[in-house]
C-alpha cells in the first residue's frame, strides 16, 4: 500500500513564506517587465477575443437566423472568424512573449548564483555538498520554470477569463448563472482537497525521484567495486527497489489527478445540462432566447477550464516557492571571505599569531593557539600524524579560511584587511591533487592568468622544466587533457598545477602534499619541478616524505591541533620527541 511520508520540511511553506518568496522573484524579475507587461496585453486580447465568440454567436442566432437577415448573419461569421484569428494571434504571441521574459528570469538566475557559488570560500563548501548545490542550479531553477513560462500567464488568463465570463453571463441571463453556479460549491470543496492531496503526492513523488537517481549514481560511480564483489544482482534488486517505489508514487499522484479532473468535468456537463434544461424552459416562456442558450452553454466551457488551471496553478506555485525559497538560502549566503582594501606586498615576513581555529561544520576546535614566523624565502615544512591540523594551518596562511582566533599577515598586512586580488597573486596553493578542467595543456595553465601570453606560459612551463615534455606531444601544449586530465599521468598533472603557479610568479608557495599521489617514477620529475619553482620564494610545504621534509629550513610539528616542535631536521632529531619518532619511523619504512 502506497504511503506518504518522509517529506523534507524544506519543501512545505506556509503561506505567509510563499507570498514572501514570490514577491522576492518578482522583484528578480524587474529587468523583464516590459515583456511580461507585453505579454499580459496579448493575454487580455486573446481573452477577450475567447469571449467575444459566444456574445457574437447569440448574436447572429437572434438576429440573423431567427431574424431571417442573411446580411447580419453574413456579418457575424465574417466578425466571428476575425475574432478567432485575432484570438489565435494574440496567444501565440502571449505564449511567446512569457516564455521569453521566463527563459532570461531563469537565465540570469543561473548566472547570478553560479557567480555567487564561486565567491564563496571553502568554509561553504564545506557545508553544502557538491550535489546539493548542482541540485540548486539545476532541478531547483528548472522547477521554477512551469510557473515562470506557463504559470503565471495560466493564473493572469484564468482570473481575468473567470471575471469577464461571469459578468457576461449575469448580464445575459441571472437566472441560467444562478443554475450553473449550483455545482460551484462541489468544485470548491474538490479543489481544496485536490491541492492539499496533489501536494503532498507532488512531495512525495519528489523524494523518490532523489532516491532513485542517488541509487543510480552509486551505482555507475562504484560500478568497480560492485564487479569485484560480484554484487550485481544485489545492486539490481535495490534499484528494482527504488524504482517500484517511484512507480507508485507516480501512480498514486496520478489517481489523485484523475478523480479530480473528472469529478470538474462531470460538474461542467451536468452544468450544462441544467442551462440547456432550465434555459429551454425560459425560452418557452419567452425570458430568453436561443441565442443567449447558445451562447451561455458556450460560456460555461470557457468558465470550467480556468476552474481547473488555478487548481493544478497551486501546486505549481508552492514547488516553485519552495525550489525559489532553497535557492534563496544560497543566495543570501555572505562569504566568509570578504574583500579588503590594502594590496599585500611582493615580499615579506609571514606571521601565524596565536591563531586557532574551528570548522564551520562542527563545534569542535582543530587548531589552538598556533604562532609561527617564517621569514621571507625562507622553506618551512608542516608535519605530523594525519587529522593533527597540519594542512588547517597551510590553509588558513593561504586565506582559504580565516581563523577564528588570532592573524596572519604577510609584510606586515593582516590577510583579512588585504584585496583578494593581490592576495591570489601573492600566495598561491598547490594542492594534493592537480585538477585539469576540459580543454589543452595551454588553456589549463592559463586559468591562473587568463591574459597571459603564449610566451608568458611557455616561460613558466620552461621555469619549472616542464616544456620540453609536453612540447614532445603530437599536438605539443595545445594537447587535449580530456575530462579531469584522463589524458595526462599524475605527475604530468601535477606539471600542470606548477606552472600555473609558475604563471602566477608568487611571494608565498603553498604546497598541500602536493607529491602524495605520485608513483616514484613521476616523483623525481615533480621534485626537480617543485625545486625550481620554490626557488627564492617563502614556502610552506604539508609533507609526509622524508626527502621533501629534509629540504625545509625549518619543520613545524603539529600534534593534536597545536605546535608541539619547531626546528631543523638535526635540532629536531637530536631533541628526541615527536618528530624523532617520526623520522626513525620514515627511515626504517625506506627500502634498503
Amino acid at each position: 500500500m502506497f504511503r506518504m511520508g518522509g517529506i523534507d520540511d524544506d519543501d512545505k511553506l506556509d503561506s505567509e513564506a510563499t507570498k514572501r518568496v514570490l514577491r522576492r522573484a518578482i522583484r528578480m524579475g524587474a529587468p523583464f517587465k516590459k515583456t511580461v507587461f507585453t505579454a499580459l496585453a496579448f493575454v487580455a486580447l486573446s481573452t477577450t477575443g475567447l469571449l467575444l465568440g459566444p456574445v457574437i454567436v447569440r448574436y447572429g442566432i437572434d438576429n440573423g437566423i431567427d431574424g431571417g437577415d442573411r446580411d447580419v448573419l453574413r456579418n457575424a461569421v465574417i466578425a466571428y472568424a476575425i475574432v478567432v484569428v485575432v484570438a489565435y494571434v494574440a496567444a501565440r504571441q502571449q505564449y511567446i512573449f512569457v516564455n521569453r521574459a521566463g527563459e532570461g528570469l531563469l537565465q540570469a538566475l543561473r548566472v547570478r548564483t553560479f557567480d555567487h557559488i564561486q565567491k564563496q570560500s571553502l568554509a561553504f563548501f564545506d557545508r553544502y555538498q557538491s550535489g546539493v548545490l548542482i541540485s540548486r542550479m539545476t532541478a531547483d531553477i528548472e522547477s521554477m520554470a512551469e510557473l515562470v513560462q506557463w504559470g503565471l500567464l495560466q493564473f493572469v488568463a484564468a482570473v481575468f477569463l473567470i471575471s469577464i465570463a461571469l459578468l457576461l453571463m449575469l448580464a445575459l441571463s441571472w437566472e441560467l448563472t444562478l443554475v450553473a453556479l449550483l455545482v460551484m460549491p462541489i468544485i470548491i470543496i474538490a479543489s481544496r482537497k485536490f491541492q492539499r492531496d496533489s501536494n503532498a503526492a507532488y512531495l512525495v513523488v519528489r523524494e523518490r525521484v532523489g532516491q532513485n537517481l542517488a541509487e543510480l549514481q552509486e551505482g555507475i560511480s562504484g560500478v568497480r567495486v560492485i564487479q569485484a564483489y560480484a554484487q550485481e544482482g544485489e545492486q539490481t534488486r535495490q534499484f528494482v527497489e527504488s524504482n517500484r517505489s517511484l512507480y507508485k508514487s507516480h501512480v498514486h499522484s496520478i489517481r489523485v489527478s484523475t478523480w479530480y479532473f473528472g469529478l470538474v468535468e462531470a460538474m461542467g456537463v451536468f452544468a450544462t445540462a441544467l442551462a440547456i434544461g432550465i434555459g429551454g424552459w425560459l425560452e418557452n416562456r419567452g425570458d430568453v432566447s436561443v441565442g443567449t442558450i447558445v451562447a451561455f452553454v458556450l460560456l460555461l466551457s470557457a468558465l470550467f477550464e480556468p476552474v481547473q488551471q488555478l487548481s493544478q496553478l497551486y501546486n505549481t506555485v508552492q514547488s516553485s516557492a519552495a525550489a525559489l525559497n532553497k535557492l534563496f538560502t544560497i543566495l543570501d549566503t555572505e562569504p566568509d571571505i570578504q574583500d579588503g582594501t590594502h594590496d599585500l606586498p611582493h615580499r615579506g615576513e609571514l606571521v601565524v599569531d596565536d591563531i586557532g581555529f574551528t570548522y564551520p561544520a562542527t563545534d569542535t576546535p582543530v587548531l589552538g593557539g598556533v604562532s609561527l614566523r617564517v621569514a621571507d624565502g625562507e622553506r618551512l615544512a608542516l608535519v605530523g600524524p594525519t587529522g593533527a591540523g597540519k594542512s588547517t594551518v597551510a590553509k588558513l596562511m593561504a586565506r582559504l579560511y580565516d581563523p577564528t582566533v588570532g592573524s596572519i599577515s604577510l609584510g606586515g598586512i593582516d590577510l583579512r584587511d588585504a584585496t583578494l586580488d593581490s592576495l591570489r597573486e601573492r600566495i598561491v596553493v598547490v594542492p594534493q591533487e592537480g585538477f585539469l578542467f576540459g580543454g589543452s595543456i595551454a588553456d589549463n595553465v592559463r586559468i591562473a592568468r587568463p591574459g597571459a601570453t603564449d610566451a608568458e606560459l611557455r616561460a613558466a612551463l620552461d621555469a619549472i622544466g616542464a616544456l620540453e615534455r609536453f612540447e614532445e606531444f603530437e599536438d605539443g601544449i595545445d594537447t587535449e587533457v580530456r575530462e579531469r586530465g584522463s589524458r595526462l599521468s599524475a605527475g604530468e598533472r601535477q606539471l600542470v598545477s606548477l606552472a600555473r603557479a609558475a604563471l602566477v610568479d608568487p611571494a608565498v608557495l603553498v604546497l598541500d602534499e602536493a607529491t602524495s599521489n605520485l608513483d616514484p617514477g613521476t616523483e623525481v620529475i615533480v621534485e626537480r619541478a617543485l625545486d625550481r619553482l620554490m626557488n627564492g620564494r617563502t614556502t610552506i610545504v604539508v609533507a609526509h616524505r622524508l626527502s621533501t621534509i629534509k629540504r625545509a629550513d625549518r619543520i613545524a610539528v603539529i600534534s593534536g591541533g597545536r605546535l608541539t616542535e619547531l626546528g631543523s631536521h638535526d635540532e629536531l632529531v637530536d631533541l628526541g620527541g615527536h618528530y624523532a619518532e617520526l623520522s626513525s619511523a620514515w627511515e626504517s619504512s625506506l627500502p634498503r
